[in-house]
């Protein structure tokens, strides 16, 4: 027997060398191409489309490929509508961190206008006003930012101005309350018959309706009827964008439209007014046309002697001012200001709502039609304020007060006792009289 023992040359081991280390990169290919797929397979199980949560599997935009195509199976139809689920809830939550955020922006806001007006009041300079009219006043307001304006409607004297930065120095947007000057001006300027209907886009409306109402569509139709001129013009009759001339520092002259809008008729776009230019322009609508200078009685001598100081006599014929009042009162007895109601006296007035730098809500007023006594003007601002709110606050300063000025059935006019801000001087104010011409 023959045995025969075979060695590997050097060249056959270089070969089966090779072979083996080929064998080997091959493997570690492979385990690397394994190791990149499940690292995939890894982002797609945490991460779906836009980042939304996938529990495992192919992603959120893999998944809704093959549900488009019909190809999903009932596991992945699960993990698809699992996902979308996590979406939804994701965006829900985003959405509503969002709407927290607003919130407290706002909240911010509205305590900070807040704090601006309850300072502004505390700093107020109340010597010669009636504090019985004041505390009311502040009462009525409630501690929103507004201000209150308080004056006698037959001379121009003033019984207390709560907020007097905001009432003299703040102009704001007029919005409805501007009305009352657009009617007017219609009247006097013959564009409409105030006995019929006036037609707009979307209907028709009476005058008085449509102050009671505060229908916009009507005081475009009138505004486009008068043009920019006349209408700023009467503006400018009643005070608009000039300084009442009031006793007391600060005032500011606010401003009239630069140029013709229809919402300048309806909503005061370009306007920018005071709560005291309202109360003067409120006060000559109510005693027929005298617009006079507001004052504050500084002493008590001042006071039981009051002289008013007429500014200017506005034309307006007895027929047109009945007109106007006949709307205003509207407004309160079944229109946009109910909450103005005052059973001791009828109230007649105009409220406005809408936006400037924030929501403004407006209430521009006297009682009683039959014999106008007090001018109440309330202008507040932050969210949800509105018209019928300020109404609302100018309803309670006439419950409050009103009583002590109208005559009673006796035929008595009952007198308030005002005191300085030291208190150190009481005084009787002197009984309501119907305007002078200044001497």
């Amino acid at each position: 027997m023959v045995f025969v023992i075979a060695t590997l040359l050097p060249h056959e081991s270089a070969i089966a060398g090779k072979r083996k280390a080929k064998a080997a990169s091959k493997s570690s290919k492979t385990s690397s191409k394994n190791s990149r797929q499940v690292a995939k397979a890894d982002r797609n199980s945490k991460k779906g489309r836009k980042g939304k949560q996938v529990d495992n599997g192919p992603s959120l935009a893999a998944l809704a490929k093959l549900e488009r195509k019909g190809k999903l199976s009932k596991a992945d139809k699960r993990k698809l509508a699992s996902a979308r689920a996590e979406a939804r809830r994701r965006e829900i939550a985003r959405q509503a961190a969002i709407r927290a955020a607003r919130e407290r922006a706002i909240r911010a806001h509205e305590e900070a206008l807040k704090n601006l007006a309850t300072n502004n009041i505390l700093n107020d300079e109340t010597a010669g006003e009636d504090l019985v009219v004041r505390q009311a006043a502040i009462e009525a307001l409630g501690g929103k930012a507004g201000t209150v304006v308080v004056m006698d409607a037959t001379n121009g004297r003033v019984y207390s101005i709560v907020n007097q930065k905001m009432a003299l120095a703040s102009p704001v947007k007029p919005c409805s309350t501007v009305k009352p000057i657009v009617s007017l001006a219609a009247l006097q300027e013959n564009v409409f018959d105030p006995n019929v209907e006036v037609n707009f886009r979307g209907g028709s409306m009476t005058l008085t309706d449509a102050v009671a109402r505060s229908n916009n569509p009507f005081f475009q139709e009138l505004g486009r009827r008068l043009g920019y001129d006349r209408v700023v013009r009467y503006a400018q009759q009643f005070g608009f964008g000039q300084t009442t001339g009031v006793n007391l520092p600060g005032e500011d002259p606010g401003f009239v439209p630069e140029e013709f809008s229809t919402l300048m008729s309806s909503h005061g776009d370009g306007f920018g007014v005071t709560a005291m230019q309202l109360s003067s322009f409120t006060a000559a609508i109510a005693n027929g046309g005298n617009l006079f200078v507001p004052r504050v009685p500084k002493t008590s001598q001042e006071a039981t002697n009051f002289k008013p100081q007429l500014r200017r006599k506005i034309d307006m014929t007895p027929e047109n001012r009945l007109r106007m009042l006949a709307g205003m009162a509207g407004t309160v007895n079944y229109g946009t200001g109910k909450a103005a109601f005052d059973p001791v006296g009828q109230v007649a007035g105009k409220t406005g709502t809408c936006t400037d730098r924030d929501k403004l809500g407006l209430f521009t007023s006297f009682n009683s039609v039959d014999n106008p006594k007090l001018v109440v003007t309330v202008i507040t601002t932050g969210r949800g304020e509105a018209g019928k709110k300020a109404a609302d606050i100018a309803g309670r300063v006439y419950r409050a007060i009103s009583y002590r000025f109208l005559r009673e059935p006796g035929g008595v006019v009952t007198a308030s006792t005002a005191t300085n801000v030291t208190g150190e001087t009481k005084a009787k104010l002197p009984a309501v009289t119907s305007p002078e011409e200044p001497k």
